[in-house]
């Protein structure tokens, strides 16, 4: 009986080791030659091998929808049975840029590091009105940054893998807002300062709640507040006391100009692609006046930015204020021309008055 019931088990050993040898298994390959275009050989050039160099044959047809469900990489074959996973962003109109694998390639390139990119060294004491100023722009910017990293990944997870050259950008925009979180509030806590007053947070709760799309999310975070962060930090560095600020505003300044050319490419191509989309962006963009303007109604910003740029509290009121004005006119000729641009007709008797008297500056 003992010697039978061994027997059965070296059988089944044996069995459950076909095709093994010395007790090795050997490899089935069933998954070997299976390729939708073999024989692909991409070359580097003088830039390098870029994400966008990959675009060859099957591996560069970006179809108008992406119907895999999955995280299957363009090109690779799908195995079947693999459960969906519900990607609500499926359409090539409502996420795509053509110029987003070159603004990956240059985020990576270009990245810089607030611990060690700014000269903090060139910070000196300042005066208190004007260090209390600088700080409190420093609050709101980290507030903006912090919404710009809750936006972007919020929607991502929810795009298609297809598109893959938007979502590895995103990636790349989400940490740039990360670190200019970090870089302001390191500019707050650095010269005998601190921490500032809480913005309103209308506006970041309008962004954040964009329910219609990232569409509609772009429209507000990038074509609305991202054409006012680009012009405010212009003016920021224009009139920047130290090496340090002029260091950080730079940076801020690089990294913003990648998100706002993808933005506004990513609008135009829905423009063009979606017959409604320009109509859909004039409403989007009458409700967000309004919401905007009641946010500029916080006299908080508006007076931190007159000292900062009057150099203190004593010319705030004058010099600062004129400044200001100068930069609100060129925030408004540029949002209201970039619309136009795109194609979103904009009437200003439609637009609240805190927002056009800006309109005739300039």
């Amino acid at each position: 009986m003992a010697k039978a019931k061994a027997s059965q088990a070296a059988a089944e050993s044996a069995a459950g080791q076909a095709g093994a040898i010395d007790g090795i298994p050997q490899p089935k390959l069933d998954w070997a030659g299976r390729s939708n275009q073999w024989g692909t050989r991409v070359k580097p050039n003088a830039y390098g091998l870029r994400l966008g160099d990959l675009n060859v044959g099957i591996y560069g047809e970006i179809p108008d929808q992406w119907q895999d469900q999955t995280r299957n990489p363009r090109g690779a074959i799908p195995r079947k049975g693999v459960p969906p996973l519900g990607f609500a962003i499926r359409d090539k109109s409502d996420l795509w840029a053509e110029s987003s694998g070159d603004l990956y390639e240059e985020a990576i390139q270009r990245r810089w590091a607030p611990a060690t990119d700014i000269p903090w060294n060139t910070l000196k004491p300042l005066n208190e009105g004007l260090e209390r100023a600088i700080c409190q722009v420093s609050t709101e910017l980290c507030q903006y940054a912090n919404c710009d990293v809750e936006t972007i990944t919020s929607w991502q997870h929810q795009m298609a893998y297809g598109y893959h050259e938007v979502k590895q950008f995103l990636a790349t925009a989400s940490f740039d807002a990360a670190r200019q979180f970090e870089a302001f509030r390191k500019r707050a806590l650095s010269n005998g300062g601190g921490l500032g007053l809480e913005g309103p947070g209308q506006v970041n709760r309008m962004i954040l709640e964009s329910r219609g799309g990232w569409t509609e999310a772009v429209t507000y975070l990038f074509l609305m507040r991202g054409t006012f962060t680009m012009t405010m930090l212009r003016y920021l560095e224009r009139y920047a006391h130290n090496d340090a600020e002029r260091a950080l505003y730079r940076y801020t300044l690089q990294d913003k100009a990648r998100q706002m050319t993808y933005g506004l490419e990513h609008l135009q191509y829905s423009i063009a692609h979606q017959d409604d989309m320009a109509l859909i962006m004039q409403q989007l963009l009458f409700i967000g006046d309004r919401v905007w303007a009641r946010e500029m109604k916080d006299h908080v910003l508006m007076e931190a930015l007159c000292v900062v740029f009057a150099g203190g509290i004593s010319d705030a009121g004058t010099t600062g204020y004129a400044i200001y004005r100068q930069m609100m006119g060129d925030f408004m000729n540029s949002y209201v021309d970039t619309c136009e641009w795109l194609g979103v007709k904009r009437q200003p008797e439609m637009m609240p008055n805190s927002m056009t008297q800006y309109l005739k500056v300039n």
